[in-house]
């Protein structure tokens, strides 16, 4: 009887030795655990998640440690079979986000997953020829979820946004590249790339820029002078202007366009600039104050001159032709040309006779 009590008391203090020293391994077992992890958070600089600050607090540090690693491992496992299987079926892989519910019932626990969509242009401009100093604007419409990120490289250079250059968006994806005067330096092919957490997606498109032609505004070398003319003669402006490229003419009277190219108005130039308005047979309509105007895309020039149109005051007669008389011996043409009648002086035979005692004259046998 002893015999046996003492070995039921031998076999008890031999099974709480062993009891113990396995609870002291498991102890030391779970302190190297946590310390790993605690210099892990140290020299890694990693922060706890809530799963494990809550493990901590309900499970204990030791109990917590071991069931974390333990999903840990089974969380890797199960990812690495997933990508081997993704692998082998060759499937895209998605981007996928979970966030927690914003509801405040049961199911605020459950996460909803959140699809991530790579950026896609479905409109892009075309290639671009423009003058230089005009306005351009390159439209195009992109998509992804988020919203994605544009930005513009010029010749591998990123532009920036500055008073030439505006980038414009708009509701739906849709957005603007705008140029407010094209210069020189703007030529080049640009890219326009879009960014979001998915990936990105680019486009280029080409500008090519026409050299402005060289403007200079009208100027007069010398202008339109102020004349006086008569009634029927030709009265003529004349000035001479200077402009690149070459400008348009026009002509005022009183404020009124001037009809030239007509039979009595017309309107001459040559290669150097001069121009002259001429007017035949001058008459007191075309008195006035005339103005001319030169335009082109650089500028305007105008002057203005006065045309008086007068008239004779005091206007000759013209010289009356001289008779020429020819030679004669008749004497009765003679006595003509002294205011003497022939005709009375010898119709009455006896005047006659009287007329010629008093003039002494005497008729000859020779009549």
């Amino acid at each position: 009887m002893y015999s046996k009590q003492s070995s039921i008391n031998s076999m008890q203090k031999t099974s709480d030795q062993e009891i113990r020293g396995t609870k002291e391994a498991l102890i030391q077992d779970l302190e190297k655990k946590l310390r790993c992890k605690d210099s892990l958070l140290q020299n890694g600089n990693q922060r706890l998640t809530y799963e494990e600050r809550m493990a901590r607090r309900l499970l204990g540090p030791a109990n917590a440690a071991s069931v974390l690693d333990t999903q840990g491992e089974e969380n890797m496992q199960n990812a690495q079979h997933q990508n081997a299987e993704n692998i082998r079926l060759q499937v895209p892989t998605t981007h996928v986000r979970s966030r927690p519910s914003s509801r405040g019932d049961d199911r605020g626990h459950d996460s909803i997953q959140e699809k991530f969509f790579q950026p896609r242009f479905t409109q892009v401009p075309e290639d671009v020829v423009i003058e230089e100093g005009r306005f351009c604007r390159l439209d195009f419409k992109v998509s992804g979820l988020p919203t994605p990120d544009v930005m513009w490289y010029q010749n591998g250079r990123m532009v920036h946004q500055d008073q030439f250059h505006k980038m414009i968006v708009s509701e739906k994806g849709f957005h603007s590249f705008i140029f407010e005067a094209v210069k020189s330096a703007d030529a080049g092919t640009y890219e326009c790339v879009a960014v979001n957490r998915a990936g990105e997606a680019s486009f280029t498109v080409k500008v090519e820029v026409i050299a402005k032609e060289h403007h200079m505004p009208p100027t007069f070398i010398f202008k339109p002078q102020s004349k006086k003319v008569f009634e029927g003669d030709t009265a003529r402006l004349e000035c001479q202007i200077s402009a690149i490229p070459t400008p348009r003419i026009y002509w005022k009277r009183n404020n009124e366009m001037v009809q030239y190219n007509t039979d009595r108005i017309s309107l001459l130039h040559d290669n150097t600039g001069r121009i002259c308005l001429l007017i035949h047979n001058a008459s007191k309509k075309d008195a006035g104050w005339y103005t001319v105007s030169a335009v082109n895309g650089a500028g305007v020039a105008t002057c203005h001159a006065r045309l008086e149109v007068a008239t004779h005051a005091n206007k000759p007669l013209p010289a009356p032709k001289q008779l020429r008389v020819r030679p004669t011996f008749s004497k009765y043409l003679a006595l003509n040309g002294r205011g003497l009648d022939v005709k009375q002086a010898f119709s009455p035979e006896g005047e006659f006779q009287r007329l010629a005692e008093q003039s002494g004259l005497y008729e000859s046998d020779e009549l």
